[in-house]
């Protein structure tokens, strides 16, 4: 009897155990359930905040690569002067106009500063692009790294100027050599078609540059044969000071010189400020490219005879037309005339002149 009741209250300790024993077991796997599922839906959240920041990022950077890409790069020679606001404007309204993002980026020291360029258009081809619009500095130069865009597979569009090899698909300027000689033939003209003529140009190498020179040159050997010009070509390196100076020294060595001819905007501004601080103003005319306020005056009063005036807003709008036409795999024209205006006191007043001269409003 004693042993039934032992053995009876050892089964009842025994089944008790067992129950706590049980309880803890369930507490265990339930705290266990709870760390794994928190710790299943903490990662989950964490790589959901990771995948929609990745999504937001990618919305702010600019499509790049491949035939994906909607960004067209805009490389100028500069940036400071009218001509290439203007045309910095007209590529980006052609942007807008068929859903392009349009960079333009342009040297800070402007065309004497070739070695940025090329690390530009270099920086330019790793971003994989949907085409690379490009104005070179210099012919040479700049040749290597557009042979490098091609080789890439990205569209390469000149704008302005070209290289010395083939290695683009399309060319976007006015012919210079054709505006070279029509400033010729009005300087020519206004000086009775005799007499010496100086040559102060900006920076040798550049094709649009050397392009100005011979039209102007060639025109007045062929043309006018009273007319010498006096000396070696001057290269003012886009310093107007410079062009000063040098100016001075032409009209010291030369002193019945007639006219000076020139082929951008800082070297006709030092030319013209020259001749005005020597009372030569309207006296010993000056023939010119581009223009800025400071140059409008001068033809307004007469100093500068006659300015070839591009149509920029124009050569950077369809630069980036037939960039957006090569991407599309339409075929292009190698040279598009983007055109131009020859600016006199004559005709100044013109409306249209007057909007070439002062595209962003006269003061």
């Amino acid at each position: 009897m004693k042993r039934s009741k032992w053995t009876a209250a050892m089964a009842a300790v025994l089944l008790c155990l067992a129950m706590v024993l049980a309880g803890c077991g369930d507490k265990k796997e339930e705290k266990t359930e709870t760390k794994a599922e928190t710790k299943a839906e903490t990662k989950a959240e964490t790589k959901a905040e990771t995948k929609a920041e990745t999504e937001e990022v990618k919305k702010e950077t600019p499509a790049a690569g491949g035939s994906d890409s909607k960004v067209i790069y805009v490389i100028g020679k500069e940036s400071q002067y009218n001509h290439w606001l203007c045309l910095q404007d007209g590529a980006e309204d052609c942007g807008k106009d068929k859903g392009y993002e349009i960079i333009y980026q342009a040297p800070p020291l402007g065309e004497v500063d070739i070695e940025k360029q090329v690390s530009m258009v270099e920086a330019a081809i790793g971003t994989k692009p949907a085409a690379i619009v490009l104005a070179p500095n210099d012919t040479d130069a700049l040749a290597g790294v557009c042979a490098d865009v091609q080789e890439a597979g990205i569209p390469m569009v000149l704008v302005d100027s070209k290289i010395s090899t083939e290695d683009y698909d399309c060319l976007v300027a006015l012919d210079n050599e054709a505006a070279g000689a029509a400033v010729a033939e009005e300087l020519a003209q206004r000086i009775g078609g005799s007499g010496q003529v100086g040559i102060i140009s900006a920076v040798p190498g550049g094709a649009t540059i050397m392009a100005r020179e011979n039209g102007f040159i060639n025109h007045i050997k062929e043309n006018y044969p009273d007319i010498e010009i006096v000396g070696e070509i001057l290269y003012s390196q886009n310093d107007s000071s410079k062009a000063m100076s040098q100016t001075y020294d032409m009209l010291a060595a030369y002193p019945e010189i007639k006219a000076f001819y020139t082929t951008n905007t800082p070297t006709a501004e030092g030319i013209a400020s020259a001749l005005e601080e020597k009372d030569l103003g309207g006296k010993v005319l000056l023939g010119s490219f581009d223009a800025s306020d400071t140059i409008n005056a001068y033809i307004q009063d007469g100093t500068i005879a006659a300015c070839s005036v591009a149509e920029a807003y124009n050569m950077g709008y369809e630069s980036v037309a037939q960039a957006i036409n090569l991407i599309e795999g339409k075929a292009v024209e190698s040279f598009v005339d983007s055109g131009n205006s020859i600016v006199t006191p004559a005709n100044f007043d013109e409306e249209h002149i007057q909007e070439l001269l002062y595209p962003f409003g006269r003061e």
